[in-house]
């Protein structure tokens, strides 16, 4: 039986934090949290192509050409968390300034610094995606 949306959410967020991105969803739009939990990650996310750690830093390579900070800090986060580490985010981060320019690998590199901020290595106590 293929994973729900919700377990494979757990396995990109950590499951501490489904629950509190669910709770912020549904608060912002159930339908909207629908679409995330059953396409995002239910399909999409779900898919064994890609492996969990490169289907993350493409996220943030993503995020990172389109400039959407708040997505990028919580995928920075995930990224982190699936084992990347702070060298190869910024890695892919440096690839953003020859796709989307130099402002955004700059927004997105000082987004990346936020989000790590305090953060220790993956698996930690510290550790949590906000």
């Amino acid at each position: 039986m293929p994973e729900s949306g919700t377990e494979v959410a757990g396995r990109f967020l950590g499951p501490e934090n489904v629950e509190q991105a669910r709770d912020y969803l549904e608060r912002l739009d159930p339908e909207l949290h629908r679409y995330i939990m059953d396409f995002v990650y239910g399909e999409v996310y779900a898919g064994d192509v890609l492996d969990p750690k490169t289907r993350a830093l493409c996220t943030v390579a993503m995020l990172g050409c389109l400039g959407e900070q708040l997505q990028l800090g919580v995928y920075v986060r995930v990224a982190r968390r699936l084992e990347a580490s702070e060298g190869e985010i910024r890695e892919v981060l440096r690839q953003v300034a020859v796709y989307a320019g130099f402002p955004n690998a700059w927004n997105a590199l000082a987004t990346m610094a936020r989000a790590l901020e305090g953060l220790e290595q993956p698996g930690s106590e510290e550790e949590s995606v906000r």
